[in-house]
């Protein structure tokens, strides 16, 4: 599997570590703990190759909106309204900002209080979900690639925190799309002066099995490696 990955990063141009995110109910022997907020140690594994875990069972996340998706503090759904509208102004009113946290995927129980380990993704691991870094030409051709057999649903979300990612696909069975939340990139993801969040880039966030479905296709499919046989259209010069 390490040559296919290698293979499908190099086919498809993607520059950043592929990350696997795992649920365990012991700490892994290697890695090191952080009392990053979520967002920002994702960048870090994405950028740097760290193997990362935080233990929920000992403290809530730094950011109080990883804890409440988490379900790793008790904040009520109200105190979460009442800092999207009144603090962030992300929202006009109490009734827009209802339907988005309605519609959001909620945290399994299952996964409730496991340590969640980051770690860039190596052949013999099996994690719970796997994700990229990817631009939109990458994540549109990642998207053709897991329709090759079968249609597949995608879900983006509007408005939707980076911290979803670890879990969304879980809950939805489909690929999700991660815009970046404007707080995580340009305000947590802000760090030592620079913005960690590389411009232009989205994660999608999906299942091990499907993303075992995509590396499949990267033959078969003119969105992988296969070239059909077509000319292009003729255009005036740009």
């Amino acid at each position: 599997m390490t040559n296919t990955i290698k293979k499908f990063k190099k086919t498809l141009g993607i520059n950043t570590e592929i990350l696997g995110i795992f649920y365990y109910s012991k700490l892994p022997k290697k890695g090191k703990s952080f009392r990053d907020t979520a967002c920002t140690a994702l960048a870090r594994s994405f950028l740097t190759k760290e193997t990362l875990f935080f233990n929920a069972k000992e403290y809530p996340q730094l950011c109080l909106g990883a804890s409440y998706f988490f379900k790793l503090a008790p904040i009520s759904d109200r105190e979460t309204i009442d800092v999207y509208i009144n603090k962030e102004r992300v929202f006009k009113s109490k009734n827009v900002c209802e339907e988005f946290i309605k519609n959001l995927p909620k945290f399994p129980k299952s996964l409730k209080n496991k340590f969640i380990i980051i770690k860039p993704l190596e052949a013999k691991d099996k994690p719970s979900v796997v994700m990229l870094l990817v631009n939109p030409a990458q994540a549109g051709r990642i998207l053709g690639l897991i329709n090759y057999y079968q249609y597949k649903k995608v879900e983006i979300l509007p408005s939707q925190p980076t911290c979803l990612a670890f879990f969304a696909p879980l809950v939805s069975k489909n690929i999700h799309i991660n815009f970046l939340d404007y707080y995580d990139r340009y305000y947590q993801g802000k760090v030592g002066g620079r913005y960690i969040w590389p411009e232009g880039k989205m994660i999608v966030s999906i299942k091990y099995s499907d993303f075992r479905v995509i590396v499949a296709n990267l033959k078969k499919s003119p969105h992988g490696s296969f070239r059909p046989n077509l000319s292009p259209q003729k255009v005036t010069k740009l």
